[in-house]
């Protein structure tokens, strides 16, 4: 009896073993859907939570400028190689706060997002009013326009400027190069073409950002999430319109992919994140790049690939963005002179990361870095958080000889930098630890009380199966012993 109930014992140990190895399978699937759910059902623009963090983001934003200082200009007059000196980061504090919020009923918000800056002294290298030496843009915005679109009346143009004494290489602060200063070269110059009955679309102030501070870059129209969660954020519309016109191709007048602050939940490695940025008047793309942790909560880093600026030889994708279009820049380089009135800028990722040899050696002084220039999103996979993002961006200027302008006539088509931002967002501490508690926990807690539950009926069911096989092996002994026994207990009778 005692054998029978240890076996009985046994048995039950073994079955309640593998119900809990059954049990912790099954869970796997059914936790997962759960908290799927839970997510989609937070993470869209109807959820008053996602909704307050959407409308004022929680987070602190920077936007830090690097100014390029030529120390070298006389040299740089004559026609030969710039030589320059970083020198920041110049802070400012980014306060972004939507408005006009309209909801749609095909679950889409149309909104306008304000964006406020405010000098911060103790996280700059020195004061706003910092001088370095750089290119006039505004002498050479004239002359690009004025070659391209007023030349019957370049000559006289090329006269006034000759009087003005107009240097081509100035000295400005970094606040008034980032947000403006009045130009009397522009003013004079509107002046001179109001008289022939032309018009300049020229602002009299001149800044990289003049006028985008405590304004927006436009109305957006975006998906709310609520239908789709994989729609989560996806801008419809940019100003009243789905696409761009900008470009010379409609794959990439496309618009694609959010704002870069919100992505969809459940995102994968092999996911490619689209966004859109009013300041590259364009849609760029991201891929993974590693596993990473931000607040040790596990995030997966993606970056923009180098096919993202590549030459239209090397990514014949990018034909599209050469303007005009039988003027290809090289690989690195956008031109964006069709939407920003004209001036010769050309964008670039920070010290030419990833650009063309011949335009990074053109300059000197630069060292580029995927890990301090390349830009970056790290993504909880889970909700498709952006905990930590970083845009860094080079504005550059073609120093470009220019037909009727002596001052020009030296030069050979450098590309010059003159500024590279990082505009970068993390999540705190309290908003980790809020996200720790009301998601991280609970999911390491199921996942952990499902492997528990798994292992533990591994263990009970390979220790049942061991006593139980055990003792069955050792019955077999003492039988075979027994009948050893009493085959030699008959021998020693007969």
């Amino acid at each position: 009896m005692a054998i029978n109930r240890k076996l009985c014992c046994l048995g039950v140990t073994l079955c309640v073993g593998l119900v809990l190895v059954i049990i912790g399978v099954v869970s796997i699937p059914v936790s997962k859907n759960i908290i799927d759910d839970q997510i989609k059902e937070q993470i869209n623009l109807n959820n008053k939570d996602t909704l307050k963090n959407w409308d004022h983001n929680p987070t602190p934003i920077y936007f830090q400028i690097w100014v390029w200082n030529i120390t070298n200009p006389v040299e740089v007059k004559q026609g030969l190689k710039p030589s320059l000196q970083q020198s920041g980061p110049y802070t400012y504090s980014e306060n972004r706060q939507k408005v006009d919020i309209k909801f749609h009923d095909n679950n889409t918000v149309t909104y306008r997002e304000d964006k406020y800056y405010s000098f911060v002294r103790e996280k700059s290298v020195g004061p706003e009013s910092t001088v370095f030496t750089t290119v006039n843009i505004p002498f050479m915005l004239i002359a690009n326009v004025l070659q391209n679109e007023f030349s019957v009346i370049k000559d006289l143009a090329q006269v006034f400027l000759d009087w003005s004494s107009e240097e081509v290489l100035i000295n400005v602060s970094v606040g008034d190069m980032v947000w403006g200063y009045d130009e009397p070269l522009i003013n004079k110059t509107v002046t001179i073409l109001n008289k022939f009955g032309l018009k300049l679309n020229i602002s009299d102030k001149f800044g990289i950002f003049a006028g985008t501070n405590g304004t927006d870059d436009g109305v957006y129209n975006i998906k709310t999430g609520a239908d789709d969660v994989s729609q989560f954020g996806i801008i419809k519309n940019w100003n009243y319109a789905n696409s761009l016109s900008f470009w010379t191709s409609d794959t990439c007048n496309m618009l694609n992919g959010t704002d870069g602050t919100i992505f969809h939940p459940f995102t994968k490695k092999s996911d490619t994140l689209y966004v859109f940025s009013s300041d590259l008047c364009r849609s760029i793309y991201f891929t993974f790049l590693k596993d990473y942790s931000q607040k040790d909560i596990p995030v997966y880093r993606f970056t923009t690939p180098p096919e993202v600026f590549m030459n239209v030889k090397d990514n014949p994708a990018n034909l599209g963005f050469c303007t005009p279009a039988d003027n290809c820049l090289d690989s690195g380089l956008l031109n964006v002179e069709n939407c920003h009135y004209g001036a010769p800028i050309i964008f670039s990722q920070p010290h030419f990361l990833n650009a063309a040899p011949n335009i990074l050696h053109g300059v000197t002084g630069l060292n580029p870095s995927l890990e301090e220039h390349g830009t970056f999103i790290d993504v909880e996979p889970n909700t498709g958080a952006a905990f930590y993002a970083a845009k860094k961006l080079q504005v550059n200027i073609l120093l470009e000889k220019v037909d009727g302008f002596k001052q020009t006539l030296n030069f050979n088509n450098t590309v010059l930098p003159v500024i590279w931002l990082n505009e970068s967002s993390m999540i705190t501490d309290s908003l980790a630890d809020t996200f720790k508690d009301e998601l991280g926990r609970p999911v390491s807690m199921i996942h952990i009380g499902i492997w528990v539950a798994i292992g533990l009926g591994i263990a009970l069911a390979v220790l049942a199966f061991i006593v139980i096989v055990g003792r069955k092996i050792l019955d077999k002994r003492n039988i075979e012993l027994q009948e050893i026994t009493q085959d030699k207990a008959h021998l020693v009778t007969t």
